[in-house]
């Protein structure tokens, strides 16, 4: 535990980091950035354009179309963009502090559906003859096309616009936590400036130990969101009064600042709570039980498609990979351990060995189990990794042999990461929570930080997933996967 500031250090850091906050900024300016989410929503409307006119162009490669046929094909775009319109596929990434296309494809799915169904109706009525299997190629491809569209004019924008500035409001454990998590995920466009709150010297917990600078009090946030040019302001402070909470939304609607708040005892809001309405009075929404068999079926499913084509792709690079391990160290070229999985049931886990042979014999040398405050550990820089096996790891290719768990039935493609029995017996019951399902050879954790984030971080995600799972949660966090493995944000 670090030692408590004393007030004379806490009143050195607030006259340095006001005396800093002074200094010209170099923050994106508001009005540029309002222009860009302008550029934005029609850029994403013109992609949904495009995407309909490569589909026209197919079906004319498949089936020639007339000149007239063009024209009434063509009519779909104004019934998708209208239906994209109303269901906010244009706005959401402007009001959201995460929007990205795979929050979206429900809604892309269902809005060419609908499109489909309203421009055959339409082209029926007026006798243009243009036949349901021609509309449905349409849309088909339309839908795929447009997702890699869509995808193009966010990077795009992220490439050509600042990171939007974000300044936390708190100084206790919970701003703390978000601190943490706006740093560990700076690939979501946000960038963490620094945070305001009271009571900073009581705080031994706070932002500042996530390497947030400190501002001032919360009453300073006006002149601060200026100087600072700060594009959203995250309120993550229970202690905060509804009067306090409504003076600074207000400074915020002055300034044209976006806010996102963190609600009280958000560690049992998971994806699935639904904010509701009974007599105009908000509402949360729990629905918990196990998942329906037809989701787990679909689940298994994908497990050995993608498991038999995955050791089907990558055998040639895991035989380069075993003669590397073979001729960098001695020992076996797959190591073996006996990891716990579904409602605790013992298997074995394989992987390419990245340690030396008798790495687990040096382990009590480096860690006492025992004495952790946590069921959890990574050791950074460990000595008993090998040459090839920072680079295995760096790549997480030293994981590819999990496939074969995945198609035996002990693992999935997506779930918790298994555990060593010997950490999974320090647990609480709590904590056994996560043992609920198979345990994956991706979850919630690779895409979110992996080892940067804190073992309580890390169970509010697994648990959030346990607890809300889904078919469209599990393909989002394998197609963000890839995205966090070339990052090797937390891999050691």
């Amino acid at each position: 535990m670090k030692p408590p500031r004393s007030n004379t250090e806490t009143d050195e850091l607030a006259d340095t980091t006001r005396e800093h906050s002074h200094l010209p900024s170099q923050g994106p300016d508001r009005d540029r950035v309002r222009q860009l989410q302008r550029f934005r929503r029609w850029g994403l409307a013109l992609a949904d354009a495009s995407a309909i006119v490569i589909g026209v162009l197919l079906v004319d490669q498949w089936d020639s179309l007339s000149s007239g046929e063009h024209v009434w094909a063509l009519i779909a775009i104004p019934i998708w963009i209208l239906i994209a319109k109303v269901d906010n596929l244009y706005d959401r990434d402007s009001r959201r502090i995460r929007h990205s296309t795979l929050d979206e494809l429900p809604g892309l799915l269902a809005t060419a559906a609908i499109t489909i169904a309203v421009a055959w109706g339409i082209t029926g009525l007026l006798d243009a003859h243009l036949t349901s299997s021609v509309m449905l190629v349409i849309g088909t491809a339309a839908f795929f096309v447009t997702i890699l569209l869509r995808s193009a004019v966010r990077w795009t924008y992220h490439q050509v616009a600042a990171a939007e500035r974000t300044l936390v409001i708190g100084s206790g454990a919970k701003a703390r936590l978000v601190a943490n998590r706006l740093r560990v995920q700076g690939g979501d466009h946000l960038e963490l400036v620094g945070y305001l709150g009271q009571n900073v010297s009581d705080s031994l917990d706070g932002p500042a130990d996530a390497g947030a600078r400190y501002f001032g009090p919360p009453g300073e946030l006006a002149g601060i969101a200026d100087e600072q040019r700060i594009n959203r302001v995250v309120i993550a402070d229970d202690e905060l009064s509804a009067r306090a909470v409504s003076e600074i939304i207000a400074a915020c609607r002055s300034s044209r600042v976006s806010v996102t708040m963190v609600p009280a005892n958000q560690s049992v809001l998971g994806p699935g709570t639904e904010l509701n309405r009974i007599a105009e009075v908000p509402m949360l929404d729990f629905q918990f039980g196990d998942p329906p068999r037809s989701t787990m079926a679909i689940k298994r499913t994908m497990d050995l498609i993608v498991s038999v084509s995955m050791l089907t792709l990558t055998a040639p690079l895991l035989a380069l990979a075993a003669l590397a391990i073979r001729l960098d160290s001695r020992g076996p070229v797959f190591f073996r351990q006996v990891r716990v999985g579904r409602d605790g049931r013992d298997f074995t886990m394989y992987k390419l060995r990245t340690m030396i042979a008798d790495a687990e014999e040096q382990l009590d040398s480096l860690i006492d189990l025992d004495a952790l405050d946590e069921p959890a550990f990574k050791i950074v820089d460990d000595p008993r990794v090998t040459r090839v096996g920072k680079v295995l790891r760096r790549s997480s290719f030293d994981e590819v042999p999990q496939f074969i768990n995945v198609l035996k039935g002990d693992m999935s493609l997506v779930g918790p990461r298994p555990e060593e029995e010997a950490v999974v017996a320090l647990y609480d019951q709590r904590q056994r929570q996560r043992l609920r399902v198979k345990p994956g050879l991706t979850g919630p954790m690779q895409v979110a930080g992996r080892g940067g984030l804190t073992f309580e971080e890390r169970l509010a995600l697994e648990r959030d997933y346990v607890d809300n799972l889904t078919i469209t949660g599990d393909v989002k966090i394998l197609l963000r996967t890839p995205r966090a493995v070339v990052r090797g944000d937390g891999a050691f």
